[in-house]
This record gives structure tokens, C-alpha cells and sequence, in this order.
């Protein structure tokens, strides 16, 4: 259990003392500093060492930054879930360096990309060691299917690597979606536990809101055959489980929706991408019969993966940090609007008006990259500092 003497809350920087510190920095910085570079990389598609930009897009995209907020959140709710200390101090440190050294496969040359291939996979090899410590250590068995996923998405960061250095066919592809999809599902799982728990909480719901144990465990199978299908057989059944998967989530959203979420940016941004996620399955089906623009679906999810951890990290920072989540910063509302706004141009303006395409890109990626300006302005200070109540995390 927990045991930490003041000599340790003076000792250890606050930057250190908790996962959400360091990653959810992380994730800010990536999500600009990425973009950047997409921005150079497209529409001119500048080569760089080992992949093309493409396949780095989305390999930054799924192992950098979506792996970076994965990692910041289950090692702090797994301390919060088993009473068990998760990383700190200077083993925190060695993992969040292993992270930084996985961000350089553009600057590597091609007789080094094995090294670099092991030092980025290992981030999410060791990452889902110390996720499972606490977790097996408190015996908290309903909580391995998190640290299940986590593993997959580790193998799968490797079945990438493993394409990249021509060694497994198909492996760049096979791991790139096979992360996708092992993010969302996290997504989804989580959602499930949080979001009716976050509405009732938060305009103060004195009754519980609808859930079914029959749409948990449809939506549960059906997503695992939905990836199964999509990433190793390219079969049109994919294309039916995502249309009944489309209708599962819409009961869900019309299941939790409550009209007074709209005054509160950290309920109506967590809400919103659920409704992201859940149109991108809408969007894969549509996509199926008319020519509608290139991956539209793929990047629904994206954008409801990212309004959900802007919003998650938004939320869980205020909480950790020891401030009061039912009066966050003014200013969150606005940055949620930007990058619903980048989601309206990358999705929807490019679904109705190809032509314009290339210009709808580059207005939604400055959208992305302000947004995340915004969340870095507004929490880096947090990350840094103490706790205002003076705990320890």
C-alpha cells in the first residue's frame, strides 16, 4: 500500500511524482509538435529516412501520442483503483526518457532503425509492466483486461516495426490499425465506466443513468469481430457490424444524454466524442457505397479519440493536482470548440466539398495545433507544480 514519509514529498520534483505529469505533457507536445511536421511532410509528402510520411503520421499518432496518455492515465488510476504507488521519482523519469528516445525514426539512418525499433518498443513493452504491478500486486483481477490491451498494443507497436524493417509483410499496416483499434476499444471501455459516473456527478443527477449489460456485451464482441475482420480479412462484413455497432452507441449516447451537459465544457467535450467515435462507424458504412473522401472514418475516431483525452487529461489533471474539477479554467470551453472545429473541416467540409480538400487539411491541422497550444498554456504550470492541497502526486 501506499507509504510515503514527508521526507519523500520534499525530496521528488512534482514533475515526477505521478504518471498524468509527465505524459500528459507529453501528449501536449506531441500533438503540436507532430502536427508541425505533418504540416511540412503534407501535401508535399517530404521522405524521411525509414518511413513514408504516412505510415509516420499515424505511427506518431497511435505510438506517441495516443500511447503517451494512455500510459500518464492507467498509472495514475491504477494507483487510484489497488492503493498501490505506481512509478515515480527516478523510475518515471527512465520511462518518460524511453518515450523521448522513440520520437527520432524520422533522424535515424536505415542501418540504425533495429536499435530504434527496440528502444521505441520497449516504451510500451516496460509501460505495461508497471501498469500491471499495482494491479496484480492488489490482486484487482477485474482490471487485466485493461492490462491485457495494453500488451496487444505493445505487440502491435512491434508487428509495426517489424514491417518497417521488411521483416513481417503486411506488418506496418497490421500494426498501425491493430493499435488504432486497441486504442479505441480502451476508449470505449473506459467511456463506459466514466462518462454516465461524470454527467450524474457533475449537474448532480440524483438518479443513475440507463445502462445495459445486453449493449455492453454486443458492443464488447461485436467490436472485437469489427477489428478482426477490418485488420486481417478486408471483408464487407466489417462494413454490417459497423453499421449495428453505429446504432449500439447512438442508444448509449441517447441513454446518457441530459440537456444541462451543455454547460459544462468537461461534460459536453467527453460527450461529443463519444458521438465522434460512434459516427465514425456511421461514416465507414456510408463509405462502403459512395466515394466520400479517403479514410473519413478512420479519422471520426481519431478526432473523438482526441477530443476524449484532450477533455480526460483536462479533467484528471485538475483532480490530481488538487483542484476542484466542478470549476475548471474559462478558457476550456474555447479549446474544445477548436477542435470540434478542426473535426468539422477534416471531416465533414472534406466529406461534402472534395475539391477543396487540401485547403479543408491545412485549416483543421492549425485548429488541432491551437488547441493544444491552448491545453499546454493552461496546464504545463499544474504538471510543475505541487499539489495545491499540499498530498503527495
Amino acid at each position: 500500500m501506499i507509504n510515503l514519509n514527508q521526507d519523500n514529498q520534499y525530496s521528488v520534483i512534482p514533475f515526477l511524482r505521478l504518471g498524468f505529469r509527465p505524459f500528459f505533457f507529453a501528449t501536449g507536445m506531441i500533438a503540436v509538435l507532430s502536427m508541425l511536421m505533418w504540416m511540412v511532410f503534407y501535401p508535399s509528402l517530404i521522405l524521411i529516412n525509414n518511413a513514408n510520411p504516412i505510415d509516420w503520421h499515424a505511427h506518431e499518432m497511435i505510438f506517441a501520442y495516443s500511447s503517451a496518455v494512455t500510459v500518464g492515465f492507467l498509472l495514475t488510476a491504477s494507483k487510484n483503483w489497488t492503493g498501490v504507488q505506481t512509478l515515480y521519482n527516478k523510475s518515471l523519469l527512465a520511462l518518460f526518457a524511453l518515450w523521448i528516445a522513440g520520437r527520432f525514426l524520422p533522424f535515424v539512418a536505415n542501418e540504425y532503425l533495429v536499435y530504434q525499433a527496440i528502444v521505441d518498443s520497449s516504451f510500451l513493452v516496460f509501460s505495461s509492466m508497471a501498469i500491471a504491478y499495482p494491479i496484480i500486486k492488489a490482486k484487482s483481477w477485474n482490471n487485466l483486461g485493461i492490462v491485457a490491451k495494453v500488451m496487444l498494443l505493445a505487440t502491435a507497436h512491434i508487428l509495426f516495426y517489424l514491417g518497417l524493417l521488411g521483416t513481417l509483410d503486411q506488418g506496418i499496416y497490421m500494426g498501425t490499425y491493430l493499435g488504432f483499434y486497441l486504442i479505441i476499444s480502451l476508449l470505449f471501455m473506459m467511456s463506459r465506466r466514466l462518462l454516465p459516473f461524470f454527467i450524474e456527478r457533475g449537474i448532480g443527477l440524483e438518479t443513475e443513468l440507463k445502462n445495459s449489460k445486453f449493449l455492453d456485451l454486443s458492443s464488447l464482441f461485436l467490436f472485437l469481430a469489427f477489428v478482426i475482420i477490418e485488420v486481417f480479412f478486408a471483408s464487407p462484413l466489417s462494413t454490417v457490424i459497423a453499421g449495428a455497432l453505429f446504432v449500439i452507441h447512438s442508444i448509449r449516447l441517447f441513454n446518457w444524454y441530459h440537456p444541462r451537459i451543455w454547460q459544462k465544457p468537461l461534460l459536453w467535450s467527453i460527450y461529443l466524442a463519444y458521438g465522434f467515435l460512434t459516427l465514425g462507424f456511421a461514416i465507414n458504412v456510408v463509405g462502403y457505397f459512395a466515394n466520400i473522401g479517403p479514410n473519413l472514418d478512420i479519422h471520426a475516431f481519431a478526432f473523438g479519440l482526441a477530443l476524449m483525452v484532450l477533455s480526460m487529461m483536462a479533467r484528471v489533471s485538475l483532480g490530481h493536482t488538487g483542484r476542484n474539477v466542478f470549476d475548471p479554467p474559462k478558457q476550456l470551453g474555447g479549446m474544445f470548440a477548436l477542435l470540434v472545429l478542426s473535426f468539422v473541416f477534416r471531416v465533414l467540409m472534406i466529406m461534402f466539398d472534395i475539391e477543396h480538400y487540401v485547403e479543408w487539411v491545412f485549416i483543421s491541422q492549425v485548429l488541432w495545433i491551437v488547441a493544444f497550444v491552448f491545453f499546454l498554456i493552461i496546464y504545463t504550470p499544474m504538471f510543475f507544480k505541487a499539489r495545491i492541497d499540499g498530498q503527495f502526486g
